[in-house]
């Protein structure tokens, strides 16, 4: 185990159940895992369908690192006390995920140590297994977790191909990607629209930089906002009608917020120098940013009134990129260290530090999943880009697209 698999994390995760059954506590142990072990029995008989949906299903849960899928089974026929003594014995699973389909899809959630129902759901039928295990996976996530799971979750990020700058999005893993834009100039930080419905991007359509949008199902883009000089990095809030941007109209790069028709509301920051690179915090109180007003490149907090603010405590003369975690836990960011970037995360409450790629190359421009466990960066090895995720616990990362930058991914 390396030296980050020695951190103990020692998760107690209670939960509070529907249906009026009784509550259990799973316990994620220190290990370089840390997941939970499960198994998945589909109480039918094996069809291409159900195949397709118990695949993917795995794929999910694993990929959500709160479970590892130990074995998957179908039978028509089945003894549950049987199936749970097993899952326990034979696969050490401490949850056995039972799917069956009575015109609806019916998923049970059993406790084999108990030998009890956690929990248990009903939904519709799709016409796509693939879908439906991630609406399956995410329901199952959250009545564990109590946090959203990732599986219907989408990305946005940028790529070139022939020449041109490529908008796209994909499914959370990099699956189903698809082009929202392709432009001959320079296009780049896509933002979801708090309704998912448009993406916001730095555009250099009409030569200076400004903030643009595209409709999402009809592809039509319009201007939000070109003030002159700078018009970039936006962060929406959660729980009002509006954004944080960076403009230069007044001479320095200072932070605005504007409403949803980019019309100007305010300007938050006057101190000489750069403010840029905001990002709200979820309860829409505070945004961190970044300021060199005291001669270096730091992160800093202020209130969502402009004043009030304050410096960071991080040991570095550059940071970039803050995003702040769905659940406002932390702050995670890109930070030089040496000659190397670095994504870590700052939690908020303590102050305490952890750096997260120290193994990785030149890593850069964080960005949250809607478990706030998994974070989506930059990676540059060779001068080339790619997209990864990274699970904040274990520290195990995934490759999600080559030849990528500037992810963001969606926290609904």
């Amino acid at each position: 185990m390396n030296k980050h698999g020695m951190i103990l994390l020692l998760c107690l995760i209670t939960f509070s159940l529907v249906y009026g059954q009784s509550r259990i506590i799973i316990e994620i142990t220190s290990s370089t895992e840390m997941k939970t072990n499960a198994v998945i029995l589909i109480g039918e008989e094996k069809t291409k369908f159900l195949d397709e949906f118990c695949t993917q299903l795995v794929k999910d849960l694993n990929q959500s690192d709160w479970l590892e899928i130990k074995n998957t089974s179908f039978k028509k026929s089945f003894n549950i006390q049987s199936e749970l003594d097993d899952g326990l014995s034979k696969n050490n699973a401490s949850i056995l995920i039972l799917c069956k389909t009575n015109g609806k899809l019916e998923t049970v959630i059993y406790d084999t140590i108990e030998k009890s129902i956690f929990s248990q759901f009903v939904i519709e039928t799709s016409k796509s297994p693939v879908e439906l295990a991630h609406t399956v996976s995410d329901e199952i996530v959250y009545r564990l977790t109590g946090k959203p799971g990732i599986a219907r979750s989408k990305i946005l990020y940028m790529t070139k191909r022939d020449g041109k700058y490529c908008l796209m999005t994909a499914g959370y893993d990099g699956s189903n990607a698809t082009a929202l834009l392709k432009t001959d100039y320079i296009i780049n930080y896509p933002r979801w629209f708090p309704d998912m419905k448009k993406v916001l991007f730095l555009s250099y359509r009409k030569t200076f930089p400004a903030l643009e949008m595209i409709d999402v199902s009809t592809g039509e883009v319009k201007t939000f906002v070109a003030e002159p000089g700078l018009n970039a990095c936006a962060s929406f809030f959660r729980n009002q009608n509006c954004v944080a941007v960076v403009l230069s109209k007044s001479g320095n790069p200072d932070i605005y917020l504007v409403d949803l028709n980019g019309i100007i509301l305010k300007r938050l920051t006057e101190k000489k120098g750069l403010n840029a690179s905001p990002s709200v915090s979820p309860e829409g109180e505070n945004i961190v940013f970044v300021s060199d007003r005291d001669g270096k490149t730091r992160l800093w907090v202020m209130n969502t009134y402009g004043v009030n603010a304050r410096k960071l405590d991080i040991p570095s003369n550059y940071i970039t990129s803050p995003c702040w975690s769905p659940d406002g836990k932390y702050i995670a960011y890109a930070v030089r260290y040496g000659t190397e970037m670095f994504i870590e995360i700052y939690e908020w409450k303590t102050g305490k530090r952890k750096i997260l790629t120290q193994s990785l190359s030149w890593c850069d421009a964080p960005s949250w999943a809607p478990d706030s466990r998994h974070i989506l960066f930059t990676r540059q090895e060779k001068f080339i880009n790619s997209l990864w995720t990274i699970d904040i616990y274990s520290l195990k990362t995934r490759k999600v697209a080559d030849n990528a930058w500037s992810g963001c991914w969606d926290i609904r």
